[in-house]
């Protein structure tokens, strides 16, 4: 059997366990309302772009400028910059900025993650239905990353640290937390495996309230495009999440790209995910064109009312 042949094995078993995960996600749903509205701020609980959005929110194991958001361990492997928003059903907005980029050894990653959902009085911790309702209790809340990496016994190793903070009414709370990652990448499996410690920091307080950041462990591995014929390229992603109360989240998903000639593909994606909010749902896609070093990213969520849609571009 061929080097190719087991890698394209490999990717299709990804895709293959992303699929089942989401296939499971219906019996996952005893998590109750308050448990899973818990945390804060919100903002540490969303994609934050569209090729993220559209893979069920996998990113642990992807490397790419998406990295500052998932694992610090594989900022750097890409240099780019990213920017998008994302308009939810009930009128509140999200904005991202991200760069990536390497100094000698070292890879730096800097990014920006906010959520507008209003001035209107709010609650604490803020609810996901701020996403899908209008007239409802708003919120703002904001997440500014800066993470460095570097490889360290074969090993990729990297730390983050980002000033998270949730506004409500006149309130608001802010905090400082880190993520810790590391990351491996596997020649004969053509793939990387991620692991990371995620939102680790002190409890947010607002008016006498006290809520812990949405801390948690994710293990992933992503497969790099795997070719399906002459104009295909194939790669999936699966994740797992054990939040710090124990709760276990699969996500995951696959893409697909048709590239006619060199410097041009254009990409379809599908994920699924187990919601870690009330107002979410499992299913996810998207797409996108890559011109060049210019790609253009589009995300499609499933909510309980409505849906989200988010646009990022890249240049590479």
């Amino acid at each position: 059997m061929s080097r190719a042949t087991r890698s394209l094995r490999v990717t299709v078993l990804v895709t293959a366990l992303a699929t089942s995960a989401v296939a499971s996600i219906a019996k996952a749903q005893a998590t109750t309302s308050d448990q899973r509205e818990g945390y804060a701020p919100l903002i540490l609980k969303l994609p934050a772009t569209a090729r993220l959005l559209s893979l069920g929110g996998a990113q642990v194991a992807l490397r790419d400028v998406d990295a500052v958001f998932g694992n610090p361990a594989l900022v750097g492997t890409a240099t780019a910059l990213a920017f998008g928003a994302e308009r939810y059903a009930s009128g509140a907005t999200a904005g991202q900025f991200a760069s990536s980029s390497t100094i000698g050894p070292l890879g730096i990653g800097v990014g920006v993650h906010l959520l507008d959902a209003g001035a209107r009085y709010g609650t604490f911790p803020a609810r996901s239905e701020v996403l899908t309702r209008e007239n409802v209790a708003g919120t703002s809340s904001i997440a500014a990353t800066i993470a460095a990496s570097l490889t360290w016994k074969q090993l990729r190793w990297g730390v983050g640290a980002k000033y998270v903070e949730e506004r409500v009414s006149e309130d608001r709370a802010g905090g400082v937390a880190f993520d810790i990652g590391a990351s491996k990448s596997l020649q004969f499996l053509t793939s990387t495996v991620g692991v990371a410690v995620q939102h680790l920091g002190p409890r947010l307080k607002v008016a006498g309230r006290r809520e812990s950041l949405p801390a948690q462990l994710a293990l992933g591995i992503a497969t790099a495009p795997k070719g399906l014929g002459k104009w295909f390229d194939l790669s999936g992603t699966a994740e797992l999440d054990v939040r710090r109360d124990g709760e276990i989240f699969p996500r995951g998903g696959a893409e697909l790209s048709y590239v006619p000639i060199e410097g041009v593909a254009f990409t379809g994606r599908v994920g699924g995910r187990r919601p870690q909010l009330r107002e979410e749902r499992p299913i996810a896609a998207g797409g996108g064109i890559t011109i060049d070093r210019f790609t253009l990213d589009y995300g499609w969520e499933a909510l309980r009312e409505g849906a989200g849609h988010r646009v990022t571009v890249r240049l590479r």
